[in-house]
């Protein structure tokens, strides 16, 4: 399984967090195994499909070094991009860098790129690249807005700080979902309930004994974080992915 580091995470918005949770699937696991690498063949398009995806990603790669291409229906991050009309004064070219990640099937470009720390998922049509034009999203989708806005204020040379807080999640929520991929790796890995509460969850108890751990409230806390974890690397990482 995917070692936990603390120190990875700082800049991971709330696509990265569902990526994280999805490579310790032991059913998305195997489904990449069985792909045998061939990521534009039938199969694998259709596997990567059921996931959210757009193409499978190697679950044993850093999300920070490879990250995950979602598909647009599925993540509210990913940014419409198109042809802009004639003499459309707020079109720009895409960025004049390699992309961290790059795929294209069906007459469509998936990019992600890295630009000051931040995430910047769009999907192009393969021939279009000269200027483009953003698609704006439906009202009532602030994750989307924001990742509109953050492309925008991007190809502008613009501040992007404000956008980019509500693509991230807040510090709190940052903490949670740190400490539940601490417990998913923990109970992966065959640790009991009583070494995840005495050791992560609750180190201020470790040393209590089995029977005196049976009679605690922190108990029935853990058995909750412990379904929560294996409940987000089931299915419910997708919710992360639309805000």
């Amino acid at each position: 399984m995917p070692a936990y580091a603390a120190s990875g995470l700082a800049k991971h918005d709330r696509a990265d967090f569902a990526q994280e949770y999805l490579r310790r699937n032991a059913a998305y696991r195997a489904a990449w195994r069985a792909s045998h690498r061939d990521l534009a063949g039938h199969e694998a398009l259709a596997e990567a499909r059921r996931w959210g995806l757009i193409r499978l990603f190697d679950p044993d790669r850093a999300v920070r070094a490879a990250p995950a291409i979602w598909r647009a229906d599925c993540a509210s991050q990913i940014v419409p991009l198109v042809a802009a009309p004639a003499r459309f004064s707020g079109a720009a070219p895409l960025p004049g860098i390699s992309a961290t990640a790059e795929f294209a099937v069906a007459g469509m470009r998936h990019l992600v790129f890295d630009i000051a720390g931040t995430r910047h998922r769009f999907e192009v049509r393969e021939a279009d690249r000269g200027a483009l034009a953003i698609l704006l999203p439906p009202l009532g989708n602030a994750l989307a807005t924001a990742a509109c806005d953050a492309a925008r204020r991007m190809l502008a040379g613009l501040r992007m700080a404000e956008t980019v807080r509500v693509m991230r999640p807040s510090a709190l929520q940052r903490q949670r979902l740190a400490l539940l991929l601490r417990v998913l790796d923990a109970s992966l890995g065959g640790a009991t309930n009583r070494a995840i509460g005495t050791q992560i969850v609750y180190p201020w108890l470790a040393g209590t004994d089995a029977i005196a751990w049976k009679a605690t409230s922190e108990r029935r806390r853990v058995q909750r974080l412990v379904d929560e974890a294996h409940g987000l690397a089931a299915s419910a990482y997708r919710d992360m992915l639309i805000g």
